[in-house]
């Protein structure tokens, strides 16, 4: 065997060996690497001007398109292609693992997100719709037939009217009853994605951040801002651990409605005046009352009687909780998604990457620095393409198109670097041409 006393020629030497082993998978066409290391060992004492040598170098570049020096570093370490020792085995499960829980929260925070978008559309298609006064047209054209039933009955009408009348209060009744289960439903599922899904988007967040959050002491002025949806999520974790440990000789826990509120306040103070009963319809007939009056009238008495569960009044408050929703979907949309979705991109790199056993794994460090520059470039993609969007600002427009973008920048990086690079570099030629007429 051929030694020589220059470094660089022995450590030529074994460089070319290693990737003159990996050759024997079928990655070169030719034996030209193999030539040029039999005429190197041919000579007896090596040097690194000898033309044989320098042959080898030049073979040994050539092959570098083929054999990368990823590889070849892999080969020094002793990695050889097919490798199955369980370490390698251990990192392929791993990173297996490691991309089906992204997936998993990938899908879960998207449906999240989805979930966040509809509602807030719907949110703004009633406020578009001046939902608050079709609601109150509804309760008056319940209020005034009810008003007319009451009266024709008094007077004793004919049948066929009452008939009508009947079929025309019915109606109207279905009608606002129809609108108060839409906007109750919805304002139920907004107030429970803010304080459930959105703040706990995966599973088991919900149960950590209720077993170790501490309520803060209520004696005494507290330095925190008032926080409306803080304090609905605080009042959930409360109602939880009041259903998980129920107090003893408690008959009813369930807490009353406003609705029910209002209403037992009317009966008292209907029995203190002597009048045990809600006036009706029927004893408003022949009256000449305020409007106001007449309608908020109409509403407590639609409330009691179950028809509606809202007041008119409130529906306006109520729509405002889209912005509430734009406030919890912004981080959705302009980091948390578009991280993940470029982090799965650079993990689906990898696992491509193992599904060829040519080439060596990543050793940890690798896999970690490339997942994190998937994510901050699946994250400066959403800022580029979105760059007039503010935090808690719209952002339902936001969607799959820019997650997909970000999954490929993180998939291929090269692609993401060169858009940088060009950016650069047109960045550079306008502030040239910016001096040089400034200058002229």
């Amino acid at each position: 065997m051929t030694t020589s006393t220059d470094p660089l020629v022995s450590g030529l030497l074994t460089d070319a060996k290693l990737v003159a082993g990996y050759g024997r998978y079928g990655v070169f066409k030719d034996s030209t690497l193999f030539a040029a290391i039999g005429d190197a060992e041919k000579l007896n004492d090596v040097t690194a001007s000898q033309p044989e040598v320098v042959k080898l170098q030049a073979v040994l570049n050539d092959c570098s398109a083929t054999v990368p020096f990823s590889t070849l570093a892999a080969l020094r370490t002793g990695w050889s292609p097919g490798d199955m020792s369980r370490r390698t085995t251990l990192a392929t499960y791993f990173l297996v693992a490691l991309s089906v829980m992204m997936m998993i929260i990938i899908g879960k925070l998207t449906y999240v997100y989805n979930r966040g978008v509809s509602i807030s559309s719907e949110l703004q298609e009633i406020d578009n719709n001046d939902f608050s006064a079709r609601f109150g047209q509804s309760i008056r054209q319940v209020w005034a037939t009810e008003k007319q039933l009451s009266s024709a009955s008094a007077r004793q009408a004919s049948a066929s009217d009452l008939t009508l009348l009947k079929d025309a209060y019915y109606n109207a009744v279905d009608g606002l009853h129809s609108l108060d289960q839409r906007f109750s439903s919805l304002l139920g599922r907004a107030q429970g994605f803010m304080t459930q899904e959105a703040p706990f988007p995966i599973w088991g967040m919900q149960w950590a951040y209720c077993k170790l959050s501490v309520s803060p002491a209520s004696d005494g002025a507290s330095s925190v801002p008032f926080n409306a949806r803080q304090a609905a999520i605080d009042q959930f974790c409360g109602q939880e651990a009041a259903l998980a440990k129920p107090q003893a000789g408690a008959e009813n826990s369930e807490p009353l409605k406003q609705s029910d509120f209002d209403c037992n306040q009317v009966k008292n103070s209907n029995k203190s005046q002597g009048n045990p009963e809600i006036v009706n319809a029927a004893s408003t007939a022949g009256k000449v009352d305020d409007v106001n009056a007449d309608f908020d009238e109409a509403t407590r008495s639609l409330q009691c009687e179950g028809v509606i569960t809202i007041t008119p009044n409130s529906i306006y408050t109520l729509t405002l909780q889209a912005g509430s929703l734009n406030e919890v979907l912004s981080p959705y949309a302009l980091w948390i998604l578009p991280a993940l979705y470029g982090a799965l991109g650079g993990i689906m790199f990898h696992m491509r990457m193992i599904l060829n056993p040519l080439l060596p794994n990543p050793p940890l460090a690798r896999l970690i620095h490339r997942i994190a520059l998937g994510g901050l470039a699946g994250m400066i993609l959403a800022w580029f393409m979105a760059p007039g969007t503010k935090l808690g600002g719209e952002v339902s427009g936001i969607g799959f198109s820019l997650f997909t973008f970000a999954f490929l920048f993180g998939f291929s990086l090269d692609i993401f670097f060169t858009i940088l690079d060009q950016f650069v570099s047109m960045s550079v030629s306008g502030i040239k041409k910016f001096g040089s007429s400034a200058v002229a």
